[in-house]
């Protein structure tokens, strides 16, 4: 009997103690998640270590994390609301070499960034206020959804986002590797490589492929394949919107693309025309030619434009190098005509030579602008536009309307 009334006085006990700790662990739980400064938005949990709303006169830094609770890669945004306050520049950046800065204002400062499972990203905002005034807004950071078909967040979607190419970037992808993240000038971009076969597009009855998806958020489009007609880069003048190559583009926008005009958003272009030292070679020929090493950010001249070409750069990021490669998407099956890109390379007798794509796919130094070659157009569309399909050949992604 004494026995027994032991073993239920120590169950008893027992009992109290798992209450207790279940108790204490609940509490703490709830002030975990209560708390403001942390944040839990599906399997993504963002701890704003000094708070998500910033008021200041002087200069000052905020600090967070960001989370991937789950077993899958996920994707985030990162966006300041509510500002106030003039004159107040940022610099932003993360433990994973992210870096972007600018002008103290309320928009989305990362559109979309790639987090593999159980990973934490730390960030730093920066603000340098250049006045006397306070400022002050909010920090905003929260799982980005594929709820209504957008067209980046589709394609992100259906691949898998790799950080290191397969192959060395600066030489021929013959493989399909995927979409690769990088930085372009607006932010996190994506761009496919190699023989991928998962990037088309079929929009204003043309067929088109996907480059990348831009740190905004729009997705750049290359036609694929060339127009039905030649034409010279330039006549007499070398900047890409003076040029030739220009009008022509804007003739063929007019005919093709022009009721479709509002998918298509005017964007940044990059026409490299710095020269190395006043030299007869550009900075863009030590860039490919010399150590291969390409960029999604732009060295040269920014264009605004709603039509334009690739750049050497974004040929030989997506697999093309210096040689003959017919294993990546940017080939063109069949064609015998070497097409432009916007991207100098020498001046030399008097005559510009911007970089062609030859037939067999290599980026090529020794056409001179003034001869006739082939145009492969390319657009940027809205980031806002809803699709269908998933890029294959059989079901190339359509545009289908606006998201709201």
């Amino acid at each position: 009997m004494r026995m027994r009334f032991k073993s239920a006085l120590f169950l008893i006990f027992i009992l109290i103690i798992a209450v207790s700790v279940i108790g204490l662990g609940y509490l703490f739980w709830n002030e975990v998640v209560s708390s403001p400064n942390i944040v839990v938005d599906g399997d993504i949990t963002i701890n704003y270590l000094d708070g998500h709303k910033f008021k200041s006169k002087e200069n000052s830094k905020i600090s967070f994390s960001v989370t991937n609770n789950s077993t899958d890669q996920k994707y985030y945004y990162i966006q300041v609301a509510d500002t106030k306050g003039s004159n107040v520049n940022y610099i932003i950046k993360s433990d994973t070499d992210l870096e972007i800065s600018g002008t103290l204002k309320s928009e989305i400062l990362f559109n979309q960034i790639s987090i593999d499972s159980n990973v934490t990203h730390n960030w730093v905002i920066e603000y340098i206020n250049n006045g006397d005034d306070k400022y002050s807004g909010t920090i905003k950071v929260g799982t980005k959804r594929n709820e209504n078909n957008v067209f980046s967040e589709v394609i992100l979607d259906n691949n898998k986002v790799g950080d290191i190419s397969l192959s060395n970037i600066g030489e021929e992808a013959t493989i399909d590797e995927g979409l690769l993240s990088g930085k372009d000038d607006l932010g996190i971009a994506y761009y496919f490589r190699g023989k991928v076969t998962n990037n088309n597009v079929h929009f204003a009855n043309l067929d088109w492929k996907i480059v990348k998806i831009n740190g905004d958020g729009s997705v750049k489009l290359v036609l694929n394949g060339i127009t039905d007609e030649i034409t010279k880069y330039y006549d007499d003048k070398y900047k890409f919107s003076e040029a030739a190559i220009n009008d022509y583009l804007n003739t063929w926008y007019d005919e093709y693309l022009s009721e479709y005009s509002d998918y298509i958003v005017y964007n940044k272009f990059c026409n490299d025309l710095l020269q190395e030292n006043e030299s007869s070679t550009y900075i863009a020929y030590n860039r490919i030619n010399t150590n291969k090493i390409p960029t999604n950010l732009c060295l040269g001249t920014v264009e605004n434009l709603k039509i334009g070409l690739l750049t050497a750069d974004e040929v030989m990021l997506a697999g093309g190098g210096l040689k003959d490669n017919t294993d990546y998407y940017l080939y063109i099956k069949d064609n015998t005509t070497p097409y432009w890109t916007m991207t100098s390379a020498q001046y030399r007798s008097k005559l510009y030579f911007p970089y062609v794509v030859s037939p067999k796919g290599a980026l090529v130094n020794n056409v001179a602008g003034n001869l006739l070659r082939g145009v492969r157009p390319v657009i940027n569309i809205i980031k806002n536009a809803k699709v269908t399909g998933n890029g294959t050949e059989e079901n190339p992604y359509e545009l289908v309307e606006k998201a709201k």
